[in-house]
């Protein structure tokens, strides 16, 4: 038996995920179920996190909490 986990998320990101998903032979719903076989195995969200690069200021912090709510 399975069940239904949905994820809302802006439509150009999941074009972007939905390609990138694709250019390794996958689809995006295999991807997500990855990332939680992953999860649980490793007992940690198998990312890499960083202050560093493209989101460097505190307001991209601010809308991430913002748009998924409180951590």
């Amino acid at each position: 038996m399975t069940t239904t986990l949905t994820v809302r998320m802006d439509p150009e990101l999941k074009e972007k995920f939905g390609a990138v998903a694709a250019a390794v032979g996958l689809d995006a719903p295999t991807v997500v179920r990855m990332l939680a076989v992953q999860t649980v195995r490793q007992q940690a969200i198998p990312l890499s996190l960083s202050a560093s690069g493209e989101h460097t200021d505190i307001a991209w912090l601010d809308q991430a909490r913002a748009d998924w709510g409180s951590w």
